[in-house]
């Protein structure tokens, strides 16, 4: 369940390749359940990011994995828009056992 919701601004490149696949290479996660949402944002105040992420992640996930995760994630898309990674800035969210519904059913684990 890595889960990343970016909000993209209006003067960011075009992205180039497949962002999942780029995500999974430079983590070494799968993925299988890995899931990356663009959205574009229609202003921006205060400090410039080209790219702010909301990762969530499930609990199961260890300190170092968490960190893995998240830093990859940066990399991943300063890579896939061509853009310096200190253009990106991603918050990481860690979700209990419980608190995901899917399919209409909760999530344990």
């Amino acid at each position: 369940m890595p889960i990343a919701n970016c909000i993209i601004t209006e003067g960011c490149p075009e992205g180039i390749g497949n962002i999942v696949e780029l995500w999974a290479k430079e983590s070494g996660v799968s993925s299988e359940h890995m899931t990356i949402n663009f959205v574009t944002s229609s202003g921006q105040f205060g400090h410039k990011y080209k790219v702010m992420a909301s990762l969530a992640l499930p609990s199961v996930w260890s300190a170092q994995d968490v960190s893995l995760l998240q830093i990859s994630l940066a990399k991943s898309l300063a890579s896939y828009f061509l853009i310096d990674v200190s253009e990106v800035h991603v918050i990481t969210t860690v979700v209990s056992s419980g608190l995901v519904i899917e399919s209409g059913q909760e999530i344990t684990w």
